[in-house]
């Protein structure tokens, strides 16, 4: 049994066991309460595959990779100032009409052997999608309005829809992957929107359809649509990524549709450190705080994937009061022990994103001397990979005359 049923299920009990409370209530009373279960239960479903999606694969596209549009037969067929960015074909019909006044900025093929081999290929990709297991199911016809769904293989027993607003979430992670699975059609309501948000691509959408697929008047949509049968935009409806239909025809009317293409991931930025003393001279049994400051210069956080330990020079020692802190998001323990000499960072402490944060410890030393505390190349691990640098900080200890 999948998730949603689940939660399916316990929203029946819910309002299964509210009934004879209900019963006993004023007709107002009752109005009330009804419609509160079910936004309750609305927000739970809602709420489910945020919870249980797992990762999916984009399929490999092969020669459909360059078309936004491509229809099988009997034709692709366009009514006004349609203009598509990229290819354009028809196989194994050959009719292409509405072009002019659609407007194509790329290549028509029509019944040629680029057309063929792209809706060979298109064959593949679509049971490539067929062939990924479902992370989250619903059961029934189910309405995608109001959801915010992260990366995961999302599959429908019958039909998909999306009546307004449906967010597709990264995360943050730009090679974050949907696929939608449809046993039958996929409609969407007029002025419906699908909208990436935290680094999602268009082009890692994926809706296999398993009839055809309808987007709505001035629906705003993204993705990749491979439809078994037809695909048909209304009036105004905008898409960024394919509409390839396999086996009936592609209808538009006044729509713009631009192929998608991928962004390749961030080249991360390895962080840097720092380190010095408030005080570079001190004499013997004085105290002086030590700091380190990592820095990240990346436009997403950088987290500490392994725990660290700083190891004071011979002759430095953490003071009576070590107050060991940081200033570091996250958690992981700051630690050192008074008299020691090991300081500990624990792994998951965060530096944000395009900034710097520091950890700080009283130290001492009963001789006097010349300290050099050392931060070596390789030292700070992130998920942004290690700093190169090295870090030096000297504090010079003075006699008591």
């Amino acid at each position: 049994m999948n998730s949603q049923t689940v939660v399916s299920i316990r929203c029946d009990n819910f309002k299964h066991e509210f009934i004879t409370a209900m019963r006993r209530l004023a007709v107002g009373q009752r109005c009330d309460l009804a419609r509160y279960l079910w936004a309750a239960c609305a927000a739970l479903l809602a709420l489910t595959p945020l919870q249980t999606a797992l990762a999916a694969t984009a399929p490999p596209l092969g020669t459909t990779t360059g078309f936004a549009v491509l229809g099988a037969t009997p034709n692709v067929n366009n009514t006004g100032p349609t203009v598509i960015t990229g290819d354009l074909g028809v196989s194994p019909a050959s009719a292409i009409v509405g072009f002019p006044p659609g407007n194509v900025i790329g290549t028509m093929h029509a019944a040629n052997a680029t057309a063929a081999t792209a809706q060979v290929d298109n064959t593949t990709a679509y049971g490539a999608l067929a062939g990924q297991a479902c992370n989250v199911t619903f059961a029934g016809p189910t309405d995608l309005a109001g959801m915010t769904l992260v990366p995961g293989v999302y599959c429908f027993g019958t039909s998909a829809s999306n009546s307004g607003l449906l967010q597709l979430d990264a995360g943050g992670n730009n090679a974050a992957v949907w696929i939608f699975r449809t046993a039958s059609t996929l409609n969407t309501g007029s002025a419906s929107t699908v909208q990436m948000i935290n680094g999602g691509q268009d082009c890692n959408v994926f809706w296999q359809i398993g009839s055809s697929a309808t987007l709505g008047t001035a629906t705003t949509f993204v993705g990749n649509i491979l439809a078994l049968t037809s695909i048909t935009l209304q009036t105004g409806a905008t898409l960024s990524g394919r509409a390839l239909a396999q086996t009936g025809t592609v209808t538009l009317a006044s729509n713009t549709i631009s192929v998608c293409s991928l962004s390749p991931p961030p080249v991360s930025i390895p962080p840097t450190v720092g380190a010095g003393f408030s005080s570079s001279t001190i004499n013997a049994g004085g105290t002086s705080v030590l700091t380190l400051t990592f820095f990240n210069s990346n436009a997403t956080a950088a987290s500490l994937n392994a725990a660290l330990v700083h190891t004071l020079p011979a002759g430095l020692v953490f003071a009576a009061n070590p107050n060991a802190s940081t200033t570091c998001s996250g958690s992981g323990a700051t630690t050192a022990v008074a008299g020691g000499t090991a300081l500990g960072i624990g792994a998951g402490r965060i530096i944000a994103a395009a900034g710097s944060c520091t950890v700080t410890v009283s130290v001492t030393a009963a001789s006097p001397g010349s300290f050099v505390a050392v931060i070596p190349a390789g030292w700070l691990q992130t998920n942004h990979g290690t700093n190169a640098n090295t870090a030096t900080a000297t504090l010079t200890v003075n006699a008591v005359v």
